[in-house]
């Protein structure tokens, strides 16, 4: 799949609460680790508290998977907060 549809899909899916896609979400948040994409879906899940609960604990599991400067950004997003759970 392309990862760049892949990344949209699931910003929506994020956004629209979309259930049937936690999955898929966990799968790419752990097997990319592209800043460009990776980025924006934990933007949108630090909107929510359970979102930003999510996107920690997915973080701790894909972190040792990204490159250094994505790894960071993303620790920089969540130590800032976003929603706190």
């Amino acid at each position: 799949g392309n990862a760049e549809i892949a990344a949209e899909w699931l910003l929506l899916a994020i956004r629209y609460k979309y259930a049937a896609a936690d999955r898929r979400l966990e799968e790419f948040l752990t097997g990319v680790g592209r800043r460009k994409f990776v980025k924006p879906l934990y933007a949108e899940l630090l909107k929510t508290p359970e979102g930003a609960a999510r996107a920690r604990a997915i973080f701790e599991r894909a972190r040792r998977g990204y490159h250094p400067i994505t790894a960071s950004t993303i620790a920089g997003m969540l130590e800032k907060g976003g929603a706190k759970s």
